[in-house]
Formats: structure tokens, sequence, C-alpha cells
């Protein structure tokens, strides 16, 4: 059986890359499913003192080698030979380009910014559990989106994005970077913003549009149009700013209760540091948008919310909680406040 390498990504912190090499063989194991022929032997192997993930399978198909380039730390990929006198060597292989740049998600640079290449795993390991299509255009939500890191990896990966953010300001930011962005790569995109209010204006947003494709004539083709939806309101109100059954994953990054927090309540002046509070709030709206057999992949800190009441909180909420091998393979330590990891749980 042929056997491959993958080179990790150099644009890993320091401190993410040391701890990460659990969990690429984790998002490996969950993108796997979805290969031609699962991944065996999975190991990580060093070449010239480099660390690689090896493994085998099957020969890989172009749909599998588009697969493997969705993983957040696959840099590069290697076809595992031998030379003349017997010696490992490395033959590449030709990665899947994604849909729009890969810097896009690092433009934007900000204080408490989650690493994009983590916030790339986050929402790859929620494509895979899902029961879509990881290579299809699927929609996703980021309920929290802060500045947009996981809006951008979704629409590189080619999916629809949406995310809703309480601050009109950084709203507004995240719109114009894009926008700027659209202008400068020369794609053919339109623009708009509404107000959004409810019954009794129980609740008012600001609700920017863009939609686009990268040539005319896919413009012109509406079925090849991508969209990104930017939502300034709360979040507890997403079955009225989008459909029941809209989107096929929901993927977030909870406030860690040291650089963010969130407002949970309508009077509520000030930021709750409690990532608890705001699922209480908001689960049963974010599960209403979420098509059946959606995923939803969140991540956060474990030292402002235990590990067993985050799922009990999915689970009361009518999700399916995955547990068990790949699954309790995330968790690891940011900083002294800041230990992380990954709860997934599908409707």
């Amino acid at each position: 059986m042929p056997r491959y390498a993958i080179l990790a990504h150099p644009g890993h912190n320091r401190v993410y890359f040391e701890q990460s090499q659990s969990f690429w063989l984790a998002e490996l194991a969950l993108l796997g499913q979805a290969l031609s022929s699962p991944p065996e032997e999975t190991e990580i192997r060093s070449f010239g003192g480099i660390p690689y993930i090896a493994f085998s399978s099957a020969p890989l198909t172009g749909k599998d080698l588009s697969l493997l380039s969705r993983l957040s730390f696959c840099y590069a990929l290697f076809s595992l030979g031998e030379t003349s006198r017997g010696e490992a060597c490395l033959l590449p292989l030709s990665k899947s380009p994604p849909f729009l740049e890969d810097s896009l998600s690092a433009m934007l640079k900000y204080t408490g910014k989650t690493n994009e290449l983590f916030t790339r795993m986050l929402v790859g390991v929620a494509a895979a559990t899902s029961a879509f299509d990881p290579l299809e255009k699927l929609s996703l939500l980021d309920p929290v989106a802060g500045k947009g890191t996981t809006l951008f990896e979704a629409l590189q990966a080619g999916y629809d994005a949406a995310g809703i953010e309480i601050g009109d300001k950084v709203v507004a930011e995240t719109y114009h970077f894009f926008k700027r962005y659209l202008e400068t790569a020369r794609y053919k995109h339109a623009a708009s913003s509404q107000r959004v209010s409810g019954p009794a204006r129980s609740f008012t947003a600001l609700k920017y549009d863009l939609s686009f494709a990268k040539t005319k004539e896919e413009y012109a083709a509406k079925g090849s149009l991508h969209t990104l939806e930017l939502v300034a309101g709360d979040s507890r109100h997403a079955p009225q700013f989008f459909p029941k059954n809209r989107f096929h994953l929901i993927v977030g990054d909870l406030p860690y209760g040291v650089q963010h927090g969130n407002v949970t309540a309508e009077k509520q002046s000030s930021l709750t540091r409690s990532p608890a509070a705001l699922l209480e709030a908001c689960l049963p709206g974010w599960v209403r948008v979420l098509r059946p057999g959606g995923a939803l992949a969140l991540s956060w800190n474990v030292f402002v919310l235990p590990k067993e009441q985050m799922r009990q909180l999915l689970s009361s909420a009518g999700l399916t909680v995955q547990t068990g091998g790949p699954y309790d393979r995330f968790e690891h330590r940011v900083d002294q406040a800041i230990k992380r990891d990954i709860v997934v749980a599908v409707k």
C-alpha cells in the first residue's frame, strides 16, 4: 500500500506548533473518513529532523488530494519512495489551491485574534463530522464572528459564510475590509445593507450582504455566486436573521473569559465572561437555523467552562455530542489562563 507524508504548515506559532501534533492526527482521522481509502498506520515521522505526518492509503485520487489539501496543517504533500540505495525520499504531490487566496484570513491583525490555522481546523472538523460532502459549497454560520477569521476561512474553502457579531463598528470594519479585497482582486460583486427589525421592535440589527464571483461569466450564472452575510446584532435572534435549517455548519470560537466577553441579556450593558451564559441564551436559536445532519463545532476555554458542562449544554439543546477517539484529542494549553478545547455536535 502506498505511503504518504504531510509537511506541517510553518505558519503555526511556536506554542501552538509544539502542542498541535496530537490533534494533527485527530484532524486527519476525521477528514480521512471521506477519503476513498481511510488512512492507516498514521504516525509522526521525522525526515531530516523535521516532523511529518505519515500514513498509508490506497493510491490517492484527485478528490483525495483536494480533501487532504483542506487539512489545516497541510503545507506540502508527498508520496514516500526510496532511492537506489534504499533511503527514504519525498516525491511532491500537487495540492489543490483554496477558492480564495490562502492569506485572506491572516490579513486582519488585532489583539486576541485566534490563530487562523486553528480556525481552519475547526471549520474542517465541522465539515468532516457533518452529513455533507466537505468539497461541496456548504453554508457556514459563525454566531460569534468577531472580525471574521472563521468567515474568511469558510470563504477560502469555497463555502458561503454568514456571521453575527454584537458590535456595529466591528461588523462594519469586516464588511469594508472584504469589500476592498473584492475590489482589489477585481472580482465581480454586489454589496448592500439593510436594517432588520422584529415585532414591536423587540430587536434591531444592521445586515450587510456581499455576493461575488471570480469572473463575469460566473457572476451571470447566479448558481455560481458566493456570499458573505454579516449581521451587527444579538446572536440570540439568529432565527430572525436567517431561515430555519439554513446552514450546514455552525462554527465559532467562544469568548475565553480573558480578552473578550459577550452580552447575553436584552438590557445588559456590560460584557459577561461566561460562555455558559452565552450558550444558554443562544443555543435554541442556533439549533433552529442548523440543518438536520449539520454539525456545530465550538472552541472554548476549559478553565471557565468544564468539558462535561459544555457537553451537557449542547445535549440539552437537542444535539448529539461527538465523543471518543479523535474528538477527545483537541485539548491544549494556549497560555496560563487558557486551556482550549473543541466540542463537536450534530443535529
